[in-house]
């Protein structure tokens, strides 16, 4: 379940050092952190959303084919943290196998038992833009 989250990992990665600017009026800057929502999340807040999902998830294990599936998901949260829409972060698998995991994972994200996400409510703005991977290849054994 760990893959849930990877691209939202992957986008959190910083690429390039920070940069310093110049401040031409000497006045120090005012405000601080992420005021449009956009506060990443840190590695056990990832792994809090994770767990808190996979609690709700589960597949056929018996499905051939199982382990070669991956669904991606987007969501829209409201500010307490609970989600309200699920979609298709690339539109809905045709493949019947590949349909059956993105509809248990769409029923685990709106699961209620799972509801609100374990997040600070400053950094939920971050999870609308997040894309949600499930890839039951662990499961399979």
């Amino acid at each position: 379940m760990l893959s849930t989250l990877e691209r939202l990992r992957a986008a959190q990665q910083q690429n390039e050092a920070p940069r310093a600017r110049p401040n031409p009026g000497g006045a120090p800057a005012a405000g601080g952190g992420a005021p449009s929502g956009a506060a990443l999340l840190t590695a056990g807040e990832v792994r809090g959303v994770s767990e808190r999902i996979s609690e709700c998830w589960s597949v056929d294990a018996g499905m051939l084919g199982l382990d070669q599936i991956v669904v991606e998901l987007r969501v829209d949260i409201d500010p307490s943290g609970v989600i309200r829409n699920v979609r298709a972060a690339n539109g809905v698998p045709s493949d019947p196998r590949a349909r059956s995991v993105f509809e248990s994972a769409r029923r685990a994200l709106l699961d209620q038992k799972c509801s609100p996400l374990p997040v600070p409510r400053e950094k939920i703005p971050s999870l609308n833009s997040a894309i949600f991977r499930f890839s039951p290849r662990g499961l399979v054994r």
